[in-house]
């Protein structure tokens, strides 16, 4: 995919994720027990006197779903489209402690639903089709609404927060993810054209014009600076910041009347009087009284600023005064934007800052499975139950597959953390020489401290300030954060422990949720941690092009029935979708796995 096809894409996905978001907040608002579809006419007859108008205003998606063939031919089948949105967003909340689903998990959901009608985008024609899985061909056109609704509501409810799904209004097999950064656009401060403006110096001197050197020691308690627009940061020997010119960049003038200087921090000249020049000539700088700083007084003797060939001289009296060392003069300037040369032109540019874009993508992949069942099977699940064969059989395939691809991404974000331990693990160890416990309220609130030092070393590495998380637990690390005290830890009383499925079982004070991971799943290998257990911290990034993991879905989970055997039925079940680390390198190891060691017996 191109730039232009991904700006293309990425404008179609906004415009549906603000009408999916507008309806959402409408839908909230439906009245359980009455009909969602005549709740539904009514909110678009309130909002518009024009039918079709009024349809322009919801998703696209969902327009599609309600005027698709075998949907709007009865209210049942609309009701199913309802149904499965009203069912995935319950789901969704009991397995999440209340939280209600992103609004890009909607999206997905319903443009996902789409391709069980006749108003399913399809594709280029490079694209394979696969037209021998498309719901029109079905023997069965009445289970069209329960597909529909079996991958909304699937779609919604298994999206746990640990992917966050990339909206595919179009069906495509690449979805476009785009990093931006912005970077310096020339020679400044310390910054060098092209770092990045949010990264390692993101807190020092480029667009502020004020600028404090480092002056240098001429002998004879001279000290002498000339103006450039660049300099470097050094550490002096107390551990303070210094800003040493870097004479390979351009001169760069600076304000009259407006120029310190100063010792170990202590301004002790300027040239703040009214008598001044501003932008040429030279400047006398004023002797302040004697400054004392400890045993040692320094006294200016003299000090001038040449605003024409850009520099800076004191001199210091050795006397009757201490001597400062090299780096404790500075003199704090102010660049001059306004100075033009002899041609005419400007001498400084002001700094700037450029925008550089990186385009990568997220690709779907197939999968399938078969599932057979006897005429009799088949009847009984209609007859007795109320369940169609069809929707049970993509409804199965739906939760182990969403299961095993989030134990996948798990299991790599584990190997990734444990192949750099140094960078992406923390350890925290109930039992450290010299530290007594009270008791286990006491043990288990130093819990925290190790979490906040793992998200502040998640934030530099990722370089960006990482607010909430989630913690992904094993069994031992599960019966950990339960123990805790209830002023620390509250539980969401949901029932776990099965071997097919993810529960959150719990929330810090700090607003970080605690999932219960199954053993089945092969994420925490607890017997080689003796008396441990283990928690992976996995940021809960409010933007998906900046989320640990990222999905998409270019063809959901359909099923074909071929009837090979007059009493079987034998069904096919295929998808198209992707599941992944993100692939933006800046954003692709955002885990970070703390081992809980020494904890006693529970």
């Amino acid at each position: 995919m191109n730039k232009d096809q991904a700006k293309q894409h990425l404008s179609v996905v906004s415009n549906e994720l603000t009408k999916t978001r507008q309806f959402m907040r409408e839908f909230a608002k439906f009245d359980a027990k009455q009909s969602d579809v005549a709740q539904f006419d009514s909110m678009i007859a309130a909002n518009s006197h024009d039918r079709e108008m009024g349809l322009q205003a919801i998703p696209e998606s969902l327009q599609k779903l309600l005027e698709a063939q075998n949907i709007a031919a009865t209210n049942a089948g609309k009701q199913a489209v309802f149904d499965g949105l009203r069912d995935g967003i319950a789901e969704y909340q009991r397995r999440n402690g209340g939280d209600m689903p992103p609004v890009e998990v909607v999206q997905s959901a319903l443009s996902a639903a789409t391709a069980f009608t006749e108003n399913a985008h399809r594709g280029d024609d490079n694209d394979p089709a696969f037209d021998s899985l498309s719901f029109s061909h079905h023997e069965a056109l009445s289970v069209v609404p329960a597909a529909v609704q079996v991958v909304i509501t699937m779609g919604i409810a298994n999206s746990l927060p640990l992917i966050s799904m990339l909206p595919n209004p179009t069906g495509s097999n690449e979805v476009p993810i785009v990093a931006g950064e912005g970077t310096a656009g020339m020679d400044m401060g310390v910054m060098r054209r092209g770092e990045l403006i949010d990264g390692e110096k993101a807190g020092l001197p480029y667009f502020d014009n004020r600028h404090l050197l480092v002056m240098e020691d001429a002998g004879d308690g001279k000290f002498t600076l000339e103006s450039h627009v660049a300099y470097t940061k050094e550490i002096r020997d107390n551990k303070t910041t210094k800003f040493v010119v870097d004479k390979d960049s351009i001169k760069a003038p600076f304000l009259g009347g407006r120029v310190s200087i100063k010792v170990r921090g202590v301004e002790v000249a300027n040239d703040n009087h009214r008598s001044h020049p501003t932008f040429g000539g030279k400047s006398t700088l004023q002797p302040l009284e004697p400054v004392t700083l400890g045993a040692d007084t320094f006294i200016v003797k003299s000090a001038v600023a040449d605003l024409d060939n850009h520099t800076v001289e004191v001199t210091f009296d050795t006397t009757d005064g201490a001597t400062p060392k090299a780096d404790e003069v500075e003199v704090e300037l102010i660049f001059d934007y306004e100075r033009k040369d002899e041609k005419g032109d400007y001498i400084l540019r002001a700094p700037s800052h450029d925008m550089q874009f990186s385009y990568y993508g997220v690709y779907a992949y197939p999968s399938r499975a078969r599932s057979t069942a006897t005429i009799d099977a088949i009847t009984q699940l209609q007859n007795e139950l109320g369940i169609n064969w069809y929707a049970a059989a993509q409804m199965i395939f739906i939760n182990k597959y969403n299961f095993e691809q989030n134990g996948r991404l798990l299991r790599g974000a584990v190997n990734q953390c444990l192949a750099n331990q140094e960078q992406h693990v923390k350890v925290f160890d109930a039992d450290i020489a010299g530290l007594t416990h009270i008791n286990l309220t006491d043990l288990y609130s130093n819990i925290r401290v190790v979490l906040g030092k793992a998200r502040t070393s998640l934030s530099t590495i990722t370089n960006t300030a990482i607010g909430q998380y989630d913690l992904y637990v094993s069994d031992r690390g599960a019966a950990f954060f339960e123990a805790m005290s209830r002023d620390d830890y509250t539980p969401t009383g949901e029932q776990y422990g099965d071997q097919y499925s993810i529960y959150r079982i719990g929330q810090l004070n700090t607003g970080a949720n605690v999932y219960y991971v199954p053993a089945s799943m092969g994420v925490f290998n607890e017997d080689e941690l003796t008396q441990g257990g283990y928690a992976l911290m996995v940021p809960r990034s409010s933007t998906p092009a900046k989320a640990p993991f990222v999905g998409t879905v270019a063809v959901p989970t359909m099923v074909l029935a071929s009837s090979a055997n007059a009493f079987e039925k034998d069904v096919a079940v295929y998808n198209r979708m992707a599941a992944e680390a993100n692939p933006i390198p800046r954003y692709r190891n955002q885990c970070m796995l703390i081992e809980l060691r020494n904890l006693p017996s529970l």
